[in-house]
């Protein structure tokens, strides 16, 4: 086989996979992180929020709830999220339910940060061990999961929740309760 040929036969065996590594790459969205909890159960768990009452998985259950992974060292992004949040707390009411969960920080940490960002108005579930961020797959903060009313995970967010966001999946959950798919 001359050099001329086999040059011909070597670029398609280089550029055929290198375009396709490409195209595959361009059409996926850089924020969509896969989650195996999507369209399953939410871990189960019991722990005690900043204020010291207990708050489990199974409580949660009857409408949607929003499980916010978040830090007070995670600056500017949970800052950013945090303003996104307390609009949802009070756009959606009870419609939704926001559960945070303290990441890798202390409670003097979360409080000085409510403190000079906004004081929730949900409860802040402290995950010392780390186990329940390990249960859901948390690879940093921010990161946040929609559960529905039933108790399965709908949608996950890696990196700080937007208003865009918040409205285009807060609204199908909700639409789905009301119709009673979800």
């Amino acid at each position: 086989m001359s050099v001329r040929a086999l040059r011909w036969l070597l670029v398609p065996i280089l550029v055929v996979p290198l375009v396709l590594l490409l195209l595959h790459g361009f059409g996926r969205d850089p924020q969509a992180i896969p989650s195996r909890l999507i369209g399953k159960a939410v871990p189960t768990f019991s722990l005690v929020t900043l204020d010291g009452r207990t708050v489990t998985s199974t409580e949660l259950r009857g409408r949607p709830v929003l499980v916010n992974f978040w830090a007070s060292w995670c600056i500017p992004a949970c800052v950013e999220e945090h303003a996104v949040l307390l609009d949802a707390a009070r756009r959606y009411g009870s419609s939704l339910q926001i559960v945070g969960v303290l990441y890798q920080d202390t409670p003097q940490g979360a409080r000085t940060f409510g403190a000079r960002y906004g004081e929730p108005s949900w409860p802040t579930l402290l995950d010392p061990d780390g186990r329940l961020a390990l249960d859901f797959g948390v690879t940093g903060p921010p990161e946040s999961y929609l559960v529905d009313g039933q108790g399965i995970v709908r949608f996950k967010q890696f990196g700080p929740l937007t208003q865009a966001v918040i409205t285009d999946q807060v609204g199908r959950l909700l639409s789905a309760a009301v119709g009673g798919g979800g």
